[in-house]
């Protein structure tokens, strides 16, 4: 997944000279907390939300004509970041979240040819790595620790997807510490009880939904509707 498919094209932006009350009054219609700042086309600055809130007088302020001097006289130039961190959009969608972690920001602005094309947030982010993990429809998450060498990970999704016929709707392997590799899977299944034993029977070892925890007993669905009349009825 690349950039380009996760940013938010219709960018709302602002120019050095808006004052800082038309920069929140954008915020505040669109619900955004950051706005790119253009100068003739040309990316020059972001300002955020929370710099807005910073250049503003304290609201013990003695008189409020100071409060609304200081927001529509003073611009978005003097208060905006300048030294930006951004992104192509062919960017991984993996590389943006390290950019996001490793500068402590908020968004990245998506820049083609010069131009800014998008912005990418943390929100998008986030929702990048829910559809990643396959999170969006029903399933059922399971750990499987292997050994750390080539053909493992084959074996485990061939017995899943092929033997078994259960589709794999998401999957992660962190950094391997040592000989051991862990898979971190959504299955698309409710119940991946037979699953889960079918794999501890070709050596790994597997946790639904974690390793270590105890499996969840499974109740048909319309068993546990059964059980609740029932329960019900002795009241």
């Amino acid at each position: 997944m690349l950039v380009r498919a996760r940013m938010a094209r219709d960018v709302i932006t602002a120019s050095p000279d808006t004052t800082l009350a038309q920069a929140l009054n954008l915020l505040r219609a669109k619900e955004f907390r950051h706005l790119p700042v253009l100068d003739d086309g040309t990316l020059v600055g972001l300002v955020s939300d929370r710099d807005l809130r910073m250049a503003m007088p304290p609201i013990w302020a003695e008189e409020q004509e100071e409060l609304r001097r200081a927001l529509d006289e003073k611009t978005v130039g003097h208060v905006m970041t300048t030294e930006l961190i951004t992104v192509p959009p062919d960017t991984p969608i993996e590389e943006a979240a390290k950019l996001l972690y490793q500068h402590h920001i908020g968004c990245l602005p998506v820049l083609e040819d010069g131009r800014l094309i998008g912005i990418l947030t943390e929100t998008d982010i986030l929702r990048s790595y829910v559809e990643l993990f396959g999170v969006g429809e029903p399933s059922s998450r399971l750990e499987i620790h292997m050994p750390n060498r080539p053909g493992e990970l084959a074996r485990v999704v061939r017995m899943i997807g092929i033997e078994r016929k259960v589709n794999i709707t998401g999957m992660v392997v962190p950094p391997t510490i040592g000989d051991r590799a862990t898979a971190i899977m959504h299955v698309q299944t409710v119940n991946p009880g037979p699953l889960v034993e079918a794999l501890r029977r070709m050596g790994y070892t597997v946790g639904w939904p974690a390793v270590g925890l105890e499996d969840p007993v499974f109740t048909p669905a319309g068993e546990r509707g059964e059980r609740g009349l029932r329960a019900a009825e002795a009241l």
